[in-house]
């Protein structure tokens, strides 16, 4: 009896620490690397993905250039993220979560004028969560000090994109979508 006591004293310890160490009790907030890489990655993939979509489908010629200047600023910023899981031994996912396949999705329908609102609407919201990801993924952040200041500077990017500006203004709006004198 007095070793299965002093068993259980000595294991439920261990077992409060595992929780703790996998994330299930530690800082409340704290985002686990491979999980900020997973929706990271996906994220990105999206954003080249919706770049594509614009270069292509978009009527507004503003819209046409900065899709193409989204994709290849976030292609860019993929091969750094994929880079850097790689070096921390973390896996990089391929393809996109469910939210932004239904963003996608929902991008593909519609053409001219009306695919440039939809756009510009869906990509203000992508940009919100992101800055939300960006956001937990700095503060209280992932653990590794190298892919939470990779984290802070695509934030202080994300925050400061003019083409966001210029998506929030027109989902706002909801009327005529002219970003040419918005974006850079």
């Amino acid at each position: 009896m007095v070793k299965t006591t002093a068993l259980l004293w000595l294991l439920v310890p261990c077992g409060w620490l595992a929780l703790w160490l996998n994330g299930s009790g530690g800082k409340e907030g704290r985002m686990q690397e491979q999980e900020f890489v997973k929706v990271a990655m996906s994220s990105l993939q999206f954003e080249i993905e919706a770049g594509g979509y614009a270069y292509a489908r978009a009527a507004d010629s503003s819209l046409i250039e900065g899709g193409a200047q989204l994709a290849a600023d976030y292609g860019a910023a993929c091969t750094e993220l994929a880079g850097l899981a790689a070096s921390e031994g973390l896996a990089v996912p391929d393809g996109w979560l469910d939210g932004e396949q239904q963003m996608l999705d929902r991008l593909t329908a519609p053409e001219g004028e009306s695919f440039d609102k939809k756009y510009a609407e869906q990509m203000a919201r992508w940009y919100d969560d992101a800055i939300e990801l960006f956001e937990r993924a700095t503060s209280p952040g992932v653990q590794d000090p190298e892919l939470r200041h990779w984290a802070a500077e695509k934030l202080s990017m994300l925050r400061n994109d003019s083409i966001y500006q210029a998506f929030r203004r027109a989902s706002e709006l909801r009327g005529s979508l002219r970003l040419a004198s918005s974006l850079p």
